[in-house]
């Protein structure tokens, strides 16, 4: 007799135990999951209304107030005396970063990854472009050794200034230094393929197999291009598949153009990006045939 009694006893401890698991343990990791959320607040201390664009959310900032993000990876900022600004986020899960807009547009970086911010959206560029010089005299005068040499040591430089070891991605990286990894890689391809675009044949066949085997080559199976930069280097790659000592994949045209030539190498969010290139281009000079290149992003790329 005691032994049905003593276990009528055990099965409600154990329901109840199964009850508290269920309540309590989703409760904690949605608790968890709202305190590490990423974040990101836009100050505008610019004294008027700023725009602000993340993906399709797009909302207006008067000034002195401030307005909060999450979970995205680039934001679009414009607004008075000609504004207009893209800025680039690397941040984890649980990283809050704050974005000043000053009175004088300049921008200031707060919180977590500030100085990398600050570096990658503010200084990159200009270290960047500010090689360009040096690479077309290396092309003109054929002299490969002392292109490799000088861009390469610009390269350890801006990867010292974004704390990184190595450009190649790794399977250890976090996705967020990935993408970082990918930015500064095609920044500084971006500003160095057009350079010797024009140099000669053999003295471009040289580099050019070069900086694809060591820096583009592990990229290809999966190439994407997540904006412009990946778009240009592989739009060079493609105009130069005849010096190039590997086989470009072929893929599917979207929408035949008279630049399918080309675009028979690029992936499809590649091909999206000519597109979106000819239509930001057509936008800026109000030219007659921009909507044929909206429709197409809108119809067969699904981008408004």
């Amino acid at each position: 007799m005691l032994l049905p009694f003593s276990v009528s006893h055990e099965r409600p401890k154990k329901m109840k135990y199964s009850y508290l698991s269920k309540t309590i343990f989703p409760f904690l990791l949605f608790s968890f999951a709202i305190l590490s959320a990423q974040k990101i607040i836009i100050i505008n201390n610019a004294g008027e209304s700023i725009n602000v664009k993340s993906g399709k959310k797009e909302i207006t900032i008067n000034g002195n107030d401030k307005k909060e993000f999450s979970e995205t990876k680039r934001i679009s900022i414009s607004g008075p005396k000609d504004l207009n600004r893209f800025i680039n986020i690397f941040l984890e899960p649980s990283d809050q970063l704050v974005i000043a807009v000053e009175k004088n547009t300049t921008i200031h970086y707060s919180g977590d990854q500030a100085s990398l911010h600050q570096y990658i959206n503010e200084q990159l560029n200009i270290d960047t472009f500010g090689s360009i010089n040096l690479y077309e005299n290396a092309g003109n005068n054929k002299k490969a050794g002392e292109l490799k040499n000088i861009s390469e040591l610009l390269l350890v430089n801006i990867m010292k200034k974004a704390n990184l070891r190595n450009i190649l991605i790794t399977q250890n990286d976090k996705d967020s230094t990935k993408r970082l990894k990918n930015h500064i890689k095609y920044s500084w391809l971006n500003t160095l393929f057009p350079s010797i675009g024009r140099a000669d044949m053999d003295f471009r066949k040289e580099v050019i197999n070069y900086y694809f085997k060591k820096y583009i080559e592990p990229d290809i199976e999966k190439y994407s291009c997540g904006n412009s930069l990946q778009y240009n280097v592989l739009e060079i790659l493609a105009k130069n598949k005849d010096i190039l000592q590997a086989k470009l994949p072929v893929y599917p045209i979207v929408e035949h153009t008279d630049a399918d030539n080309i675009n028979q190498y690029l992936p499809q969010n590649c091909q999206k990006q000519y597109f979106r290139n000819k239509y930001n281009y057509l936008e800026h000079i109000n030219g007659h045939s921009k909507a044929y290149y909206k429709k197409v992003l809108k119809e067969k790329f699904n981008d408004e």
